[in-house]
């Protein structure tokens, strides 16, 4: 981790990263969610926006998109030519690389705007060259402890460094010790903007294939009624909240009108595979990537409540470094027959090692390491009113879809 390889890429390009004006995203879930929404509404306003997010599910190219149209194939070849022997070279990262590239590209096609995500913490993260207009600051917690800790605080810290001089800051509600690390940011004279200052969210719901809510701008003293995103869950309506806001907020700065129309449009054009995402019915099968503590409690609940008089199958598959020791006891209070797998990543845990873990609760599963073979035999299980969460990494999902 550092910053002086993709320094170093970005020089020989010439600084591509300075050619375009950008939005910086961080947080621990939802930034990705966030980002799509804010290039949707960007782009739907007639902005040409980029946007770089990780991991990809299916192909590297979800990566990097302008508007809806993903790069290019001969494009990522002919960056890479470029790049190549710097990359070698100095022993760059995947993720540098791949960073140096969007950036690169952001800038050949003349972008007016980069929404960018983060993809490891923010202080060392390879995006943290960026001068951004803006800031959006997701839910922070844990994650990836090996590299940021497991202290709130400090990954809040590691976060919060990608707030420059000249940068607005949107940010929604944090846990207590998150919050007290972003006070400090509250009175900079570039501006800070807390959600729940400025926007009420009411009259939630949430069905299978999306969520419906109200939104309510104090500021504007505006009301949107009835918005419709293809995206379940409660979490999603407070994202696309904070897309609302950072996105209304460029727009305007960029001297373009903000239009209700739009910006509905834009909502209910939001395609965001692996989450929650219901891929068949009558058995319904619903692939998720969470990861993290707090986006299983999220994906539990939201099991717990829309399939309450179900009988409940997990398809679980987690990497190494993920908390299972919390994640093992919330999963057997919710689903009635658990399967166990391993993601498509070298970083992958055993599944006799995770059944083990099980088995210590109490919690009988059926281990099959394979992540086809195992989907196979937990579809195969179900009956028509049953249901099946497949869920704990974006290399386990990105397979199977």
């Amino acid at each position: 981790m550092g910053l002086d390889n993709i320094r170093r890429l970005c020089d020989y390009l010439g600084n591509p990263q300075n050619r375009f004006p950008s939005i910086h995203i961080a947080g621990t879930n939802g930034k990705g969610s966030t980002a799509v929404m804010i290039q949707s509404i960007l782009s739907r306003h007639g902005m040409k926006t980029g946007l770089y997010t990780s991991p990809h599910l299916v192909d590297f190219n979800e990566r990097i998109r302008i508007n809806d149209t993903l790069i290019g194939d001969r494009a990522i070849a002919r960056i890479w030519h470029v790049i190549r022997d710097q990359v070698l070279k100095q022993k760059a990262t995947f993720f540098d690389a791949t960073t140096a590239m969007a950036f690169q590209y952001f800038a050949e096609q003349s972008i007016d705007i980069g929404v960018i995500e983060t993809g490891l913490g923010g202080r060392l993260d390879s995006t943290n060259i960026l001068l951004p207009v803006a800031v959006v600051l997701t839910p922070i917690d844990r994650d990836h402890e090996k590299q940021l800790g497991s202290d709130y605080a400090g990954i809040a810290r590691e976060k919060a460094a990608i707030i420059k001089d000249g940068a607005m800051v949107f940010t929604t509600g944090q846990r207590p010790e998150v919050a007290e690390v972003l006070q400090a940011y509250r009175n900079r004279p570039d501006g800070f903007v807390l959600l729940s200052d400025r926007i009420d969210i009411t009259e939630i719901a949430v069905d299978r294939d999306g969520t419906t809510f109200t939104l309510t701008d104090r500021v504007e003293n505006e009301v949107f009624c009835g918005l419709r995103l293809a995206l379940p869950g409660r979490h999603q309506a407070v994202n696309a909240a904070l897309a609302y806001l950072s996105a209304r907020w460029y727009l305007t700065t960029a001297g373009k009108i903000f239009s209700e129309e739009k910006f509905r449009t834009a909502l209910s054009a939001v395609y965001w595979p692996g989450r929650l995402q219901r891929i068949a019915t009558a058995p319904d099968i619903i692939f998720d990537v969470s990861h993290n503590v707090s986006g299983f409690e999220t994906s539990l609940d939201y099991a717990a409540t829309h399939y309450s008089n179900h009988r409940r199958v997990l398809l679980l598959g987690l990497l190494s470094d993920k908390d299972f020791r919390i994640i093992v006891p919330m999963t057997g209070r919710v689903f009635d027959h658990i399967f166990l797998t391993e993601p498509a990543s070298p970083r992958k845990m055993a599944a006799d090692k995770l059944q083990a873990v099980f088995k210590a609760h109490g919690i009988e599963t059926e281990a099959i390491p394979s992540p086809v073979s195992a989907f196979r035999r937990a579809r195969n299980s179900l009956s028509e009113k049953d249901v099946l969460f497949v869920m704990g990494s974006h290399f386990l999902i990105g397979e199977l879809l």
